[in-house]
């Protein structure tokens, strides 16, 4: 009696393990299949976006496609995830209409701690909406500045010019400075020795910036706006180029080379800081 009491009990507990394994490999094949389908809609989306940028008869531009892009691929994501919950669930044995009473049960207090994220979303929308910005702008927010890199739902991603990533939730973004709509101004100060004469200095200026025009870059003639300091050792010159959007640091970067070459040739001084010491020496007692 008590041998076949053990052949039940293993067949049962073989009969459970049975059961126990195949559960986990349905939830595992969900689990897989919800990957593969979220890679999948990543890049069907990714070709959609592409393919409508170079369509002359959708008004789209790339930056606007490619932030409409992530946006997408970010609500299918979190809808495959939702379905993917409610079908394991369900292979669990748990039944969907009374985790939904569950769920709205508990709508109240989960709201509260989700308000965050419901302004996160609701502040995704409007970024791409009102197109404040969009993916590839250099932008500056919170003090940080750097290239907008991923727009989604609930957060906007920014890498600065040192490489660090900034995640930031899209409801606390706030003021937004975009320096890539349109044009953006280059400025350069010039600093010259106080005993140049500032008159023939600004012609000089005045023509070197006029052979400017073989910049791309750059979009007008740059402007001289004249003495704007007169420092400890110099006296400094502001001149402002209206150039093209991420050109401003290569634009001020080639003025400055010309500038000095220039100045170079007419032999204008570019003052640098300097200390006299007066050393003096006693006398010796006699």
């Amino acid at each position: 009696m008590g041998k076949l009491q053990g052949i039940l009990s293993f067949e049962a507990l073989m009969e459970t393990g049975a059961a126990v394994g195949i559960k986990i490999l349905e939830v595992g094949g969900t689990l897989l299949l919800c990957w593969i389908i979220i890679r999948i809609v990543n890049r069907v989306t990714q070709k959609f976006f592409q393919k409508q940028t170079q369509k002359q008869r959708l008004a789209m531009s790339e930056r606007k496609a490619n932030t409409l892009n992530t946006i997408t691929s970010s609500v299918l994501k979190y809808v495959v995830y939702f379905i993917g919950l409610f079908t394991i669930l369900n292979l669990l044995g748990v039944d969907p209409k009374s985790l939904l009473v569950i769920a709205s049960a508990g709508s109240v207090a989960i709201g509260l701690g989700a308000q965050s994220v419901v302004t996160d979303m609701l502040e995704g929308f409007f970024i791409f909406f009102e197109d404040h910005f969009a993916v590839g702008d250099v932008v500056t927010i919170q003090n940080i500045t750097g290239t907008v890199e991923s727009v989604t739902l609930r957060y906007t991603t920014i890498r600065d010019a040192q490489g660090k990533v900034h995640i930031i939730p899209n409801g606390s973004v706030g003021i937004v400075t975009n320096m890539s709509s349109e044009f953006i101004n280059a400025i350069v100060n010039v600093g010259v020795a106080y005993e140049e004469n500032i008159d023939h200095v600004l012609l000089i200026l005045q023509d070197e910036m006029k052979k400017t025009s073989d910049m791309e870059s750059i979009l007008e003639t740059p402007v001289i706006l004249g003495v704007v300091g007169l420092d400890e050792s110099a006296v400094t010159i502001r001149i402002v180029a209206k150039c093209m959007v991420k050109t401003n640091f290569a634009v001020e970067v080639e003025l400055r080379r010309r500038i000095k070459n220039r100045f170079d040739q007419e032999g204008i001084e570019i003052p640098f800081p300097q200390r006299i010491v007066h050393i003096v020496k006693e006398k010796e007692e006699a």
